[in-house]
């Protein structure tokens, strides 16, 4: 399964912004502003094939959620290119990872039923087996596992073409060796650390939770149907299921129809690849779609609760959402299973990534103080990098709902991608001459004319030679030439309506024009 991708003690005033979810009456005024969702939708339909082209995604489909409701779903790409079928909103994803948020949340509606306490040493509940880390020092606990603290390695959700053992039988044999299943047993110890003395993200540590919510709920219910039970059919899931193994016998029919291809990605070639089944299953093999799994989210930001079915208590979902160990990972902190971005600031999100080997890759992520949701899925593992489109797309909802918050700001005109591409490189060359080289000299219309129409492409070079639009080059020239060349009136161009392109649009727009990055906006003050 992919790894998490999106202190303490909760920081001042964030548990009760948290605890007052259900609760964003005060971010409604501001998104029911007219025709905000609208616009919202129709940048997104702008912006993502372009992304994909540049990220190399066959297929991806999205979930977007304001106010607590579902205000878009729509596929772009192919869901198998052989077939050359469509991506579509009811496409269903193989979703890795992201399950783990599921498992957290069976977990803490059994804490909520007092069935058992997040502090209980899981050997209480255990009889088959015992779990005990050989490092030391104490017993491990429902809330160590559920931070990724128990001082298990990190494994591959131990993967097989064969279809895996039951899942007790799995954890069993798996807690009598000495190594996981890394380099066929021979490399990566069973145990790495101490219990509680770091984060090590353990698959197989979630799978054991799976296990527990099996042999502690008091129905009796397999993972699976506890999962439909408690969690799915609350929230009208009607595309999705947590099957023990991803097949025809385990997935419903109707379900299984609508299944993706997923496809290893080797720069401009997409491998079909078989299937892998894990053993680990609790870990993460959620099959759903966009508009489905994003229904978790909205209970989550709803206190607990989506259309009048409560899945958990209000406290618990603040305590799930507060950072049980801080900076787990680069600039985020973990709090029952969800990663958190941003705490006690307005940007807050909460979110888990997941990726199922080698032919899927999602996200999926809630901003309260936004009032922002989204669930995004792609058909592509890339084989030789990462991709960032999940992250981009990210970026692109945060960056639109702060320019959309400016009561100043007016929407630029449309224009086309070429228009827009080249009105890019015009801002650039101005920037680049006037301001980083410091030219005092005019810039005269015979120069920027030859700059707009001398423009060739390389007889090499693979890219669009329709992306070139030299009225689009000459604005950028202009409008540029009008700003003053310091680095705080630059940067306050580039996040104006004086812009003649959105401001949220200008990284992916760079990109296009062979940036690897963001924009790089001008630092540093002027010397006036």
């Amino acid at each position: 399964m992919g790894a998490i991708g999106r202190r303490e003690q909760w920081m001042a005033g964030a548990g009760a912004v948290l605890l007052s979810i259900g609760m964003l009456p005060r971010l409604a005024g501001q998104a029911e502003r007219a025709g905000g969702d609208e616009r919202l939708i129709a940048a997104l339909r702008s912006y993502i094939p372009h992304l994909m082209r540049q990220e190399r995604i066959p297929g991806l489909n999205i979930a977007v959620a304001r106010r607590r409701g579902v205000i878009w779903e729509e596929g772009f790409g192919y869901a198998d290119l052989e077939r050359r079928s469509r991506m579509t909103p009811k496409t269903v994803t193989h979703s890795g990872s992201m399950g783990k948020t599921y498992v957290g949340t069976a977990v803490m509606q059994l804490v909520d039923r007092k069935v058992i306490r997040l502090d209980d040493p899981i050997n209480k509940y255990l009889k088959d087996f015992q779990v005990v880390n050989p490092l030391g020092e104490r017993d491990i606990t429902f809330r160590d596992l559920l931070t990724h603290r128990s001082g298990l390695a990190s494994n591959g959700a131990s993967s097989d073409f064969a279809v895996p053992v039951a899942l007790g039988e799995h954890l069993k044999r798996g807690y009598a060796t000495r190594y996981n299943e890394y380099w066929h047993g021979t490399v990566v110890p069973r145990w790495s650390a101490k219990v509680g003395e770091k984060v090590i993200y353990s698959n197989f540590g979630i799978a054991t939770l799976g296990y527990l919510v099996e042999v502690t709920n008091p129905e009796r219910l397999s993972f699976s149907a506890f999962v439909q039970k408690h969690i799915m059919d609350p929230l009208g899931m009607t595309s999705s299921q947590y099957p023990p193994v991803q097949d025809s016998v385990y997935v419903r029919p109707d379900i299984f129809a609508r299944f993706s291809k997923g496809y290893a990605g080797f720069g401009d070639w997409f491998v079909p690849t078989p299937t892998i089944y894990f053993a680990d299953y609790p870990a993460g093999t959620v099959v759903t779609t966009p508009g489905d799994h994003i229904r978790l989210l909205l209970a989550y930001l709803n206190g607990g609760a989506y259309n009048g079915q409560r899945i958990l208590e209000p406290e618990t979902v603040n305590l799930i959402l507060s950072p049980q160990v801080t900076n787990a990972w680069p600039n985020a902190d973990l709090g029952i299973v969800w990663l958190l971005r941003n705490v006690g600031k307005k940007e807050f999100e909460f979110s888990h990534a997941g990726a199922h080997m080698y032919g899927w890759d999602n996200d999926f992520g809630a901003f309260p103080d936004l009032d922002l949701a989204f669930a995004s899925f792609s058909n592509v593992w890339h084989m030789t990098g990462s991709s960032s489109i999940h992250q981009r797309i990210t970026d692109f909802l945060v960056q639109w709902h702060r320019y959309e918050g400016s009561s100043s700001r007016k929407a630029p005109a449309a224009k086309s991608w070429a228009w827009k591409t080249s009105y890019v490189a015009g801002l650039i060359m101005v920037e680049n001459m006037k301001g980083r080289l410091g030219i005092q000299s005019p810039l005269t219309p015979s120069m920027i004319d030859a700059m707009a129409t001398g423009t060739r492409m390389s007889p090499e070079a693979r890219g669009d030679p329709a992306l070139w639009d030299a009225d689009g080059f000459g604005a950028g020239v202009s409008d540029m030439l009008k700003v003053e060349m310091t680095p705080e009136a630059v940067r306050a161009f580039l996040e104006s309506d004086r812009m003649r392109i959105a401001p949220e649009e200008l990284d992916i727009l760079y990109r296009e024009i062979g940036g690897r990055s963001a924009y790089p906006k001008p630092t540093g003050q002027s010397q006036k």
